[in-house]
């Protein structure tokens, strides 16, 4: 079943269209980015500061598909966070 329609935004970046929603989760803002088709792919999901840009989302997508996100595969979310002006990797948990 796919995730419900409201609050999503629709943005087309590279031929490619996105569905996108921002949630603040306990004084953070978290994006979460997946494909508008119907594909039940891999989602992104970014923690971001207070203020938060169009240009961000973007970057996100940018850096996610540079770093292994699969938005057209089925997979577990890919986790990413901006910090002083670019999106990082969270680090690895170490057991």
């Amino acid at each position: 079943m796919p995730p419900p329609q409201k609050g999503h935004k629709i943005l087309v970046y590279h031929d490619t269209q996105f569905r996108w929603i921002m949630q603040n989760r306990s004084g953070f803002n978290e994006l979460v980015i997946e494909m508008a088709a119907a594909v039940n792919g891999q989602k992104l999901v970014a923690t971001l500061p207070r203020i938060v840009n169009h240009s961000m989302i973007t970057s996100a997508i940018d850096f996610g598909r540079k770093n292994g996100w699969t938005p057209d595969k089925e997979a577990p979310a890919f986790q990413c966070k901006y910090l002083r002006g670019s999106f990082h990797m969270p680090p690895a948990a170490t057991d």
